[in-house]
């Protein structure tokens, strides 16, 4: 497995994580996009996309065998 394909796996992930966060406080808001923003940037809406992302390359990590 690559660096580069383990970074970018990595990126991807982070950013769909972000998306889910977002579109969780876009309705939470009230459908105001820009209250939604200033939300996903709180330090739980952080911890939450940390969390995701690490969940996600987990159960890819496990689903794969362990990285073997």
């Amino acid at each position: 497995m690559s660096l580069s394909f383990v970074l970018g796996n990595l990126l991807g992930r982070a950013l769909v994580s972000y998306v889910l966060v977002w579109v969780a406080c876009f309705l939470a808001s009230r459908f105001d996009w820009r209250l939604a923003f200033t939300r996903s940037r709180r330090w739980y809406s952080i911890l939450a996309v940390v969390v995701l992302t690490l969940l996600g390359m987990g159960g890819a990590i496990v689903r794969s065998g362990g990285g073997q």
